[in-house]
């Protein structure tokens, strides 16, 4: 299964790849949308993503809600439940979220193992990066665990571009 595959609303990435886009819909005037924490919309989570980030003792406390995903980075919850007051936070996965991080070693691909600091180093070398070009051949080629992997349970090139624009804008202040 290429889980990077064409999904709704999707960006093209070197004239080829399809890409999830990461951001949530609005929740209207629906409040079970929207995260316990913040109050942002989220982005639904597969179950089994989130079976597989949590850590054995909290996965017992999934009910059988449809659960979302927090991006908002100052926010403590990563998954909530739809129709329930059941949150998980940072502190209940096995795995850092790059997004809720700013500090170390900051996972931005969780197939390939590419993180914030060789993002840094190709920027800073030569101004440019062949990291989302490297992830989006590794994908096609068929490599990509998403599902499994990231705890967003999305393919991680929207967050490396964002990540990307946010690095190379600091450099220009």
């Amino acid at each position: 299964m290429n889980c990077c595959s064409n999904k709704g609303s999707a960006i093209r990435i070197e004239g080829e790849l399809s890409v999830d886009i990461l951001d949530a819909r609005e929740p209207m005037d629906d409040p079970a949308l929207i995260c316990r924490g913040c109050g942002n919309a989220g982005r639904i989570v597969p179950r089994k993503t989130m079976v597989l980030m949590l850590k054995s003792e909290r996965i017992g406390l999934v009910d059988n809600n449809q659960y979302r995903f927090c991006f908002n980075p100052s926010c403590s919850v990563v998954y909530f439940a739809e129709y329930s007051n059941s949150t998980f936070t940072t502190n209940d996965l096995r795995v850092r979220v790059g997004v809720k991080e700013t500090q170390g070693r900051i996972p931005i691909c969780y197939c390939f193992g590419f993180d914030e600091t060789d993002l840094r180093k190709e920027l800073g070398e030569s101004g440019q990066t062949t990291i989302p070009a490297r992830i989006a051949l590794l994908i096609r080629q068929g490599f990509c665990a998403c599902l499994e992997k990231n705890p967003s349970g999305a393919c991680c090139l929207g967050e490396i571009n964002k990540a990307i624009k946010r690095l190379t804008a600091c450099d220009l202040r």
